[in-house]
């Protein structure tokens, strides 16, 4: 009996410890000292920061890799261009490609891409240079089917008809001064034309044949135009 009451006593003990342990264990910690907390928190508030930090870096960095993606090489006879793609109107997801020829949808005034919303658009069409978009040539084409009545427009334009039964029947020249090398532009006479870009006027530029299709209420404005397109050629050639 004395053996068997002493051979428990160690298990009673053992296990009376082994509860104490547990006991503690579960109890919450101690607070933090204030000092301690404080610089706990600063700890906390330097690791979001870099955190925060980090993922600017990687947006941005992203964002400029986006930015590279949609810039699109071209070539034009012997300029090469990065041509943006937003500037092209082209979605995404069209792989299609012009070979030799750049085609921009302008807003106007912005210059920027056109939008559905847009008022006003610019049709750009960049190519290699051809002898008949040559101001010379385009006059003297011109020349034999106008009519001798010349009026003014708004810009410092004139303007003249074209000839009954010529190619260019129901449209109208408008050309600056003196001579029309500055400005030369067809534009229909009829408004209900389908269009919304019925006037053209073509031009060489660094190399290029630039042609602008536009709406003929801008057409005073065709000093901004004209820079403003040789500005946005200009950014594009590399």
């Amino acid at each position: 009996m004395t053996a068997s009451l002493s051979h428990d006593m160690p298990a009673q003990h053992a296990g009376h410890l082994t509860t104490r342990v547990r006991s503690r264990l579960k109890r919450p910690p101690p607070p933090l000292p204030r000092a301690d907390a404080a610089l706990f928190k600063a700890v906390v508030a330097i690791m979001l920061a870099g955190a925060a930090a980090t993922g600017i870096a990687l947006y941005m960095t992203r964002k400029g890799e986006d930015r590279v993606a949609v810039v699109q090489p071209s070539r034009i006879g012997a300029v090469a261009l990065m041509v943006p793609r937003d500037l092209t109107g082209l979605e995404d997801d069209d792989t299609s490609r012009l070979v030799g020829m750049v085609r921009l949808r302008l807003d106007w005034p912005s210059l920027g891409p056109a939008q559905p919303q847009s008022r006003s658009r610019l049709l750009v069409t960049l190519s290699p240079p051809d002898k008949v978009n040559e101001p010379a040539t385009q006059l003297s084409v011109y020349a034999r089917f106008l009519t001798p009545t010349v009026w003014s427009n708004p810009g410092g334009l004139v303007v003249r008809g074209f000839r009954k039964g010529s190619p260019y029947e129901g449209d109208e020249f408008y050309v600056s001064v003196p001579d029309g090398r500055g400005f030369a532009a067809r534009c229909p006479v009829e408004t209900g034309t389908e269009l919304d870009e019925p006037c053209r006027v073509t031009f060489r530029h660094r190399g290029m044949d630039v042609n602008i299709r536009f709406p003929r209420r801008i057409i005073a404005d065709w000093e901004l135009m004209l820079g403003g397109v040789r500005r946005t050629v200009d950014g594009m050639i590399r």
